[in-house]
């Protein structure tokens, strides 16, 4: 069995952009996911939890 060695490059990846991840929206375009967006949304789910009563 023959097998290629994997080669791999180091470029520069702007920090806010999470390894690739990303979103489709309804065009069809692909929109980078960053933390910013994610902070953005833990914080409106924090605004909206409702912590049940005991």
């Amino acid at each position: 069995m023959h097998t290629q060695p994997i080669m791999t490059t180091k470029s520069p990846r702007p920090e806010n952009l999470l390894y690739g991840a990303a979103i489709i929206d309804e065009n069809g375009n692909e929109i980078p996911i960053t933390e910013q967006m994610i902070m953005k949304a833990c914080k409106r789910l924090e605004k909206a939890w409702v912590y049940k009563k005991k």
